[in-house]
């Protein structure tokens, strides 16, 4: 019982989010129909966003830099907006009703709809997508069946001595990511030496609480109460 609201939550985003990618659809053909034989600009209607992961970069023992990209592009809509506000009201009844005396603590707090905003998008699939890393460097790749993109590049190192002039923290170079509209994202990634010691760490339990082996917990430490940090040793 104590997990059986959480599934109904996950419910709730799943039959939404495919009742979206139905309309999204229908959207698409309407679209490509107005662009084809009516000549019209509907992509200044598109309200798209993406995201643009922390990255890394390698040094190569040839001396040469791997940069890898990753990032997420996606569609955003009124109507979108909507259903994240109805079912993170849903939740909220949800999550009362079937919480025990000790778990209903954790529901003192509204739902933060921007945390639940990423399950309520419209992945932007197999679209192109333009990379620029400083002024000589540009590229083109293309999002996945799931508006993703993962991508690397391998760039001489003088040019990467020279980006990493251009920001304060030189150990940290920046890119543009461009979509289809001509808006522009920026990125950055996080240089590591050949050698030196990084740390590379999961986030749950270990730089934030979020209290995986408690289901009610976990959720609530998610969506609802402000990030805490782990404290160390």
């Amino acid at each position: 019982m104590s997990s059986s609201w959480f599934v109904v939550l996950l419910f709730i985003v799943f039959i939404a989010n495919i009742e979206s990618q139905l309309i999204h659809k229908l959207q698409d053909k309407m679209k490509k129909v107005a662009t084809q034989n009516l000549g019209v600009d509907v992509a200044r209607f598109d309200h798209e966003e993406m995201m643009l992961f922390p990255n890394v970069g390698f040094q190569r023992k040839e001396g040469d830099w791997r940069l890898n990209l990753h990032g997420w592009r996606f569609q955003t809509s009124k109507r979108n907006k909507v259903l994240g506000e109805s079912s993170s009201a849903a939740a909220q009844r949800m999550a009362r009703f079937l919480a025990t005396s000790e778990q209903i603590v954790y529901y003192n707090d509204t739902f933060q709809r921007d945390r639940l905003k990423p399950f309520m998008v419209q992945d932007e699939k197999y679209e192109k997508i333009h990379i620029m890393i400083g002024t000589k460097h540009n590229y083109t790749t293309k999002t996945d069946g799931e508006g993703q993109f993962r991508t690397s590049f391998i760039i001489p190192n003088a040019d990467v001595q020279n980006l990493k002039q251009t920001v304060n923290n030189n150990q940290v170079i920046g890119y543009k990511a461009i979509g289809d509209n001509a808006d522009v994202w920026q990125g950055q990634i996080h240089l590591l030496e050949r050698h030196g010691l990084s740390v590379i760490s999961d986030i749950d339990d270990t730089i934030k609480i979020s209290e995986v082996v408690d289901k009610i917990r976990l959720v609530a430490n998610t969506f609802i109460h402000g990030f805490r940090v782990v404290e160390g040793k």
